[in-house]
């Protein structure tokens, strides 16, 4: 084409700030917001990295790197601004083939209660450079609202700075239903990809149909369920542990890294919830018999080591079969046949919701 499409339709170009707005900027550790979704934020004095500064001397490159992404984080606090905007700071441009950018990059905005939540806008960040400011939400009433922003799933941000209306109020966000965080550890999938915004993986879709404290531990390619994971995980006080890793291992591998990542959170957490998941089916299940059965024997070892434990006395381990999250051949579920897009993630959460929330009542009762 000899023009871009945002030279043709304004409603695809970034939007810049009015230098004359007047507002109040307050830095994303501001005090009077609240950050849920990192879980050692005050021990990395406030970055933004899933895992704590000293595992990087601990984990492999590739899953230090991709720590740095804050999947699933996001800040609350309720105000009565009249605006909102926005200021961040990735790392780097962040290409990909087959996610857009407002999902490994932007930021989406919440607003309501609890149960009552929804997307009222979304940043779209520059593909040029890695730094954006934008307007979000303009000529609102004066009222106390609650707000819920999403940080980017896939790019490494650096700084987030939030412009309110001169003299607004702040006060708490709604405390979650459950007091402590439910922690989920796996893949991509896990992480994000390739959901088309912020907050529309599964694993943050579950935390506002739950009012769930969420953390996301999915690794792009990198689950590979090893002990230093299981050390650093287990150093958290969850509500529950979610295994979702079979995606990144083979038959041999899980048969290794299972019993011995179970071994390491039951020593800290020994009546803890620990869900494991087997992998949603992929495309190729629609015509390759070797996936098939590569699928199947992948959620066997699952199904018999938890059946081994639970004949042990283990009441507090469960099993979700994958494959049942996503009903087979669904159109529009996936993305390249692999990951979920939204209608795919969302089919995910909500298929998981009744079952945790059974998890997380029987174990507080």
């Amino acid at each position: 084409m000899s023009k871009r499409i945002d030279q043709m339709d304004k409603n695809f170009s970034a939007k810049g700030l009015d230098r004359r707005d007047g507002l109040m900027w307050l830095d994303s550790s501001d005090r009077r917001l609240v950050m849920r979704g990192l879980g050692w934020y005050r021990e990395n004095k406030k970055r933004f990295n899933r895992l704590p500064m000293r595992a990087q001397k601990i984990v492999r490159e590739d899953v230090w790197t991709l720590a740095r992404c804050p999947a699933s984080a996001r800040l609350c606090f309720r105000s009565d601004t009249a605006q909102l905007s926005v200021k961040v700071t990735n790392a780097e441009v962040m290409p990909s083939p087959h996610m857009p950018a407002v999902g490994h990059s932007g930021i989406q905005v919440f607003v309501g209660e609890p149960f009552r939540m929804r997307p009222w806008m979304t940043t779209v960040p520059s593909l040029e450079v890695p730094h954006s400011e934008s307007p979000l939400l303009a000529k609102m009433s004066r009222e106390m609202r609650e707000y819920t922003i999403y940080l980017p799933l896939y790019n490494y941000l650096e700084r987030l700075s939030l412009g309110f209306s001169p003299g607004a109020r702040f006060a708490p966000p709604s405390p979650p239903s459950w007091k402590k965080p439910a922690v989920f550890y796996g893949t991509s999938i896990t992480q994000g990809g390739c959901a088309s915004t912020a907050g529309s993986d599964y694993v943050s879709t579950l935390g506002r149909l739950l009012n769930l404290d969420v953390i996301n531990l999915g690794f792009s390619g990198n689950g590979r369920g090893e002990p230093e994971m299981a050390r650093l995980i287990s150093e958290m006080d969850a509500s529950l542990f979610v295994l979702d890793y079979v995606a990144n291992v083979i038959p041999p591998q899980l048969r290794r890294t299972l019993p011995e990542f179970y071994r390491i959170l039951r020593r800290k957490h020994p009546h803890t919830p620990i869900l494991l998941m087997s992998k949603v089916m992929y495309g190729h299940a629609s015509y390759s018999r070797e996936h098939r059965e590569l699928q199947e024997s992948m959620r066997d070892i699952m199904i018999h080591f938890y059946s081994k434990m639970r004949r042990a006395g283990d009441a507090n381990l469960h099993f979700v079969d994958g494959t049942a999250l996503i009903p087979f051949g669904t159109a529009g579920a996936y993305v390249d046949g692999v990951h979920p897009t939204d209608l795919g993630f969302r089919m995910m959460a909500e298929r998981l919701a009744p079952f945790i929330e059974m998890i997380l009542s029987s174990t507080a009762c």
